[in-house]
C-alpha cells in the first residue's frame, strides 16, 4: 500500500508541470499576438515617428554643438600659441 502512496504524488507533481507548462505556452502565445497588434497599430506607428523625428533632432543639435566646441577648442589653442 506505501508504493502507491508514493506514486500518486509524483503523477500529481508530473501533471501540475505539465499544467504549468502549457499555462506557460499560452501566457507566451498571447503575448506575442498582442505585441503584433500593438506593432501594427497606427498609434504605434505615429509614436514610433515622432520619437524618431525627435531623436534626429537631438543628435543633429549636438553635432552643431559639438563643431561649434571643436573650432573653439582650435581657436582657443591657437591663440594661447600665439
Amino acid at each position: 500500500m506505501e508504493k502507491n502512496k508514493n506514486r500518486k504524488p509524483e503523477k500529481k507533481k508530473e501533471n501540475l508541470k505539465d499544467k504549468a507548462d502549457k499555462l506557460i505556452d499560452k501566457a507566451e502565445e498571447l503575448i506575442d499576438e498582442t505585441s503584433d497588434k500593438i506593432h501594427k497599430s497606427n498609434t504605434y506607428r505615429k509614436a514610433d515617428e515622432s520619437i524618431e523625428k525627435a531623436t534626429k533632432k537631438i543628435f543633429r543639435k549636438a553635432g552643431k554643438l559639438w563643431g561649434k566646441s571643436e573650432r573653439y577648442f582650435k581657436k582657443r589653442g591657437k591663440k594661447k600659441d600665439s
